[in-house]
């Protein structure tokens, strides 16, 4: 039983900083393709925004990287410079030939920069 992949519900990242999701997943597919996508109909997703080949090589397409520890069973997907566009559902998964195993994330971007961010903490609201 359980999941095939888990990961957190929820991450939340600063408007221009970088986001980092990690998800874990069963020993059987240590060796299988991961990926990171934005579901679309019926939670599948169709177009992978950044995948592995099943090794541990780390894999950059454009500003999302995805890397695997096949040790760890875990793989870690980091997107840079994210907008308040990036927001919304994102996929972590595991291909399969049949069915693949995904698990949901929502992210949430916080707006404004990190340095805006310290000013306003500082002060007293």
């Amino acid at each position: 039983g359980g999941w095939a992949v888990t990961g957190p519900s929820e991450v939340t990242a600063q408007e221009g900083g970088s986001l980092s999701v990690s998800c874990s997943y069963k020993p059987e597919y240590k060796l299988k393709p991961k990926f990171w996508c934005q579901p679309a109909f019926f939670w599948k997703c169709y177009t992978y925004i950044a995948q592995t080949n099943g090794s541990e090589a780390a894999v950059t397409q454009g500003r999302v990287s995805i890397r695997d520890n096949h040790t760890a069973l875990t793989f870690t997907v980091t997107m840079s410079g994210v907008r308040l566009g990036n927001e919304g559902w994102y996929s972590c998964g595991v291909k399969r030939i049949l069915l693949h195993r995904l698990w949901h994330i929502k992210v949430l971007i916080s707006p404004g920069t990190a340095i805006e961010m310290s000013r306003t903490r500082g002060s007293a609201n």
